[in-house]
């Protein structure tokens, strides 16, 4: 647990200090995969608000853990704005509009002793403004964590979940 507030903590510095969360790195533990050409995404848009009795809702009990940490405990609502899923082939980015308006673009670039590699540039609403812009590398259904942009009354963060896709496509 420690080593991931120690992750989080360097990434927050290095890779997106205009955000207020900064980006968190979480790899679950999961069995290792065979390398593919394929990976599937789940881009969950998620809004924190100040008010509210502090329950995670049964949509999100996946994030529960994360929801706990220090860095949400502001925070005493979350709510699930929208989830797409993102079927991503080797070097072929696609663009996801997000209900708050953000858009967010997603490119696997291969898979690494295991890990998923893959480029994720999240844009603002207004101007395709790049607030978040990286190369990172998760664990098989692994979770990267970007936000603290603000939207309708409290911040969204986007929850990027992704695993290889081992079926053959058709």
């Amino acid at each position: 647990m420690k080593s991931r507030s120690f992750l989080a903590t360097v990434l927050a510095g290095c890779l997106a200090p205009a955000l207020a969360f900064g980006p968190l790195v979480l790899t679950p533990n999961v069995t290792q995969a065979a390398a593919t050409d394929q990976a599937e995404c789940q881009v969950h848009s998620v809004l924190a608000a100040k008010t509210g009795d502090g329950t995670i809702p049964e949509n999100l009990k996946f994030l529960e853990e994360q929801l706990r940490d220090d860095q949400f405990a502001a925070y005493k609502s979350f709510r699930l704005l929208e989830t797409q899923r993102l079927n991503l082939d080797v070097k072929r980015p696609k663009v996801a509009p997000l209900s708050s308006g953000h858009k967010l673009s997603l490119e696997y670039l291969g898979a690494k002793e295991s890990k998923l590699q893959l480029h994720a540039t999240l844009m603002s609403r207004t101007d395709d403004k790049k607030l978040f812009n990286a190369i990172y590398g998760i664990d098989n259904n692994g979770l990267l964590m970007i936000g603290g942009v603000r939207g309708d009354g409290g911040k969204v963060f986007f929850a990027i979940q992704c695993r290889l896709n081992n079926a053959k496509a058709g």
